[in-house]
């Protein structure tokens, strides 16, 4: 992808973190004007995921019940998005009558190993994985998949042939890359200089890059976008610093984009000290953290995704596949992921219960699962 100038028509507030950090002008003088059909093009894409969520992930019914006794594994590295996935899927797997248990795994290839080796030799009836990369563990998950044990895996991008089943796979992930990239192109007049922030670590990492990066450059050509790897035992530490440091070496970006809004946890403050400003940040997936910013005027945007819909479809998952039922089309896809963008004026719940584009969503399962 060519290198391109960005350069935001309108200016964001920040004090936070969601979505606005700043830097100097330069970048500014040498913008171009951004073509009316290119910007009408971005609404168009940006609009369906605008005041509303994207449409429920499931609607076909559970056709049979899980047996009685039925557990399902679920690998926890400790991470705060996959340990939050777990408590999520909770409520989930109480509602349908199956024990779903934590394997605890570190963050290194030996404690992930070693985890899905435990697994392994107890045979639940499923195991579900979230963004831990299967090059890591493909020796289990082959293990795994000859023993017949199904493998739920969100947020990774493994090929078909790997016999996981990744409801918020690949699809999903460029899909949240392109909507970054058109809500950039949709709200501003100029071309802009971006950075993307990512963490390599996690699987859907490429994916959402790939979706950036195409639908920056068929929009807007003269756009600019460089992509900054942090890696993931930052986050929640040692983020802030880097990011600040790379935007002041950087003083012409003009836009920071978030494979994962938690790397700016305790951004906010960092860039008020810094006194950066004026640089809209384009979250995604969002933490409670990250609402409460956005909240507060904090921010310009997150792209919501609904990660207790998710849960709720994972647990769905493993249970079809445990009683042998056909999957439906977008789950075999890997475009199950609810989005939505979220800006100040959205966030009328309470964000330290994360977002919801469903807050009915156990009600809607049980109804699938004939509860």
């Amino acid at each position: 992808m060519k290198r391109r100038r960005f350069t935001f028509g309108a200016t964001a507030t920040l004090a936070g973190l969601a979505l606005v950090a700043g830097c100097g002008s330069s970048g500014q003088e040498t913008a171009t004007a951004l073509t009316a059909d290119a910007q009408a093009k971005a609404k168009e894409l940006v609009a369906p995921y605008e005041g509303k969520p994207g449409a429920f992930p499931v609607t076909e019914r559970l056709g049979a019940p899980v047996p009685a006794g039925t557990r399902i594994a679920y690998i926890d590295n400790g991470n705060a998005l996959v340990s939050l996935i777990f408590r999520l899927m909770q409520p989930a797997a109480k509602e349908l009558g199956v024990d779903l248990y934590a394997v605890r795994a570190g963050t290194s290839a030996s404690g992930v190993q070693a985890a899905f080796s435990t697994v392994v030799q107890q045979r639940p009836a499923a195991v579900i994985n979230t963004a831990i990369d299967p090059a890591l563990w493909d020796n289990q998950r082959r293990q795994l998949v000859a023993a017949g044990i199904p493998i739920v895996s969100l947020g990774t991008v493994a090929p078909a042939s790997s016999g996981l089943v990744q409801p918020n796979g690949e699809a999903a992930f460029e899909r949240q890359g392109r909507l970054q990239a058109a809500w950039l192109v949709a709200n501003n007049d100029k071309s802009v200089e971006a950075v993307l922030y990512e963490h390599n670590e996690l699987a859907y990492a490429a994916a959402v890059k790939k979706g950036f990066e195409s639908e920056l450059e068929k929009l807007c050509p003269d756009c600019t976008a460089r992509v900054v790897q942090i890696p993931i035992t930052e986050v929640g530490n040692k983020a802030p610093e880097r990011i600040v440091s790379d935007l002041q070496a950087h003083p012409d970006t003009r836009a920071v984009v978030f494979q994962s809004s938690a790397v700016a946890t305790g951004l906010p403050a960092k860039l008020k000290v810094a006194g950066l400003k004026d640089v809209q940040i384009v979250g995604a997936n969002p933490l409670p953290t990250n609402l409460q910013y956005l909240k507060d005027k904090q921010g310009t945007v997150e792209l919501g995704a609904d990660l207790n819909t998710l849960a709720w479809t994972a647990v769905d998952t493993a249970a079809r596949l445990i009683v042998g039922q056909k999957l439906q089309p977008n789950v075999v896809k890997g475009d199950a992921l609810v989005h939505q963008f979220l800006r100040p004026e959205d966030i009328t719940f309470d964000p330290t219960r994360g977002f919801s584009a469903y807050p009915d969503v156990a009600d809607r399962f049980k109804t699938l699962w004939n509860r």
